[in-house]
């Protein structure tokens, strides 16, 4: 695998600290319909640059839980990535399937779905820490992946090589 695919299995889209760390999660309710909305209008254009951009060596196919910290409360959605790093569904919720949890916020969500190219925002918002990916609870091989890879995108980034 590339560092390409590495990046987008830490972002596209887990948990803020505080929601990680056990804090309450709040489900998305109509007043989330438009952000749900333009992800899913963002999708298509999305799986079009996803072989334009290196997202890193580490894959993040498989079921992803995305945790966007919106105020006082988390809007939850999940999403599936196939081998080739393209969004094949989006859900309105979280899934028990998950492996992984993509947590960020609400601006950079907007961010990103109003990019010319959202795999590109994607792969720049987690190497800025805007996107933090790690394991859900319970997948303990996950979250040392990603411990791992985050730090391995730390000493890249400081010598400039990210």
């Amino acid at each position: 695998m590339n560092f390409q695919r590495g990046l987008q299995l830490l972002v596209v889209v887990g948990l803020v600290v505080s929601a990680a760390a056990g804090g309450a999660v709040a489900q998305s309710d109509s007043g989330d319909a438009d952000l749900y909305e333009s992800l899913e209008d963002m999708v298509p254009l999305y799986n079009e640059n996803a072989d334009s951009v290196n997202l890193g060596p580490v894959s993040i196919a498989g079921t992803n839980n995305i945790y966007i910290e919106d105020g006082d409360s988390v809007v939850t959605y999940s999403m599936v990535i196939n081998d080739q790093n393209r969004i094949t569904a989006l859900n309105d919720s979280a899934s028990e399937d998950a492996k992984r949890k993509i947590t960020t916020d609400r601006a950079t969500i907007e961010e990103l779905t109003t990019a010319s190219n959202p795999a590109l925002t994607f792969r720049d918002a987690v190497a800025n820490d805007d996107i933090v990916i790690t394991g859900e609870d319970g997948q303990t091989v996950e979250r040392v992946k990603w411990r791992s890879s985050t730090r391995s995108r730390a000493f890249l980034c400081d010598r400039g090589r990210y």
